[in-house]
């Protein structure tokens, strides 16, 4: 008999600045108490207390844990996506190596700074039913590296496909990300990562 998949849908979108502010304080305990204490002992109770507010308030917007947890994810991964868009658009580049640079940069430095954090995203997302959000992520930044490629072609070597390149360095530097994260080698890695990209890339290195 298949396993029922819990409810993940938030009850609720707050337009009042306190409901508003209510809300934010119950994620805020949910991500707060998902990185203590893990998943299975995470409950509703706890965040509840955490947060400041009733069982009854929080339920108005949440209507399990599954549904907390993944209120957790998605903002991790919103979050993402804006530092990445930032990143390739908020300063100006002129070379391949620059733009690799960038994108190795948002993606090592994102892991770094809250391993524990994505790692309740790889983790718990799978758990309850929305295993597509980390796909959309590994998609967007797979798109994204793909996109800044297009406008070096010029840069990189003749018959080098865009889009198999891209998933390949999105792979490895997620892989990275990871070792990063838990060995605090970020600033060699970054470099080191850069190099060997745009070495990959570029016509006759």
């Amino acid at each position: 008999m298949p396993t029922l998949q819990p409810d993940v849908k938030q009850r609720k979108f707050p337009q009042q600045a306190r409901a508003r502010a209510t809300a934010d304080a119950i994620l805020e305990a949910s991500t707060q108490l998902l990185l203590r204490d893990g998943y299975d002992r995470f409950t509703t109770a706890r965040v509840a207390e955490r947060a400041g507010v009733s069982i009854g308030s929080l339920y108005q917007y949440f209507p399990n844990k599954a549904a907390l947890a993944a209120a957790v994810i998605d903002a991790a991964c919103t979050a993402f996506i804006a530092e990445l868009d930032r990143a390739l658009a908020g300063r100006p580049r002129i070379t391949l190596g620059e733009c690799i640079g960038a994108i190795v940069e948002v993606i090592l430095e994102s892991h770094h700074l809250a391993p524990d954090l994505h790692k309740v995203v790889i983790d718990i997302a799978p758990r309850i039913g929305i295993a597509d959000k980390t796909d959309h992520i590994s998609e967007r930044m797979s798109k994204a590296i793909e996109g800044v490629l297009g406008l070096h072609v010029d840069e990189i070597a003749p018959g080098t496909d865009l889009t198999t390149a891209a998933t390949m360095i999105e792979t490895l530097l997620v892989a990275l990300a990871h070792r990063s994260a838990h060995t605090g080698a970020g600033e060699g890695l970054a470099r080191e990562a850069t190099a060997m990209i745009t070495r990959y890339l570029v016509a006759g290195e």
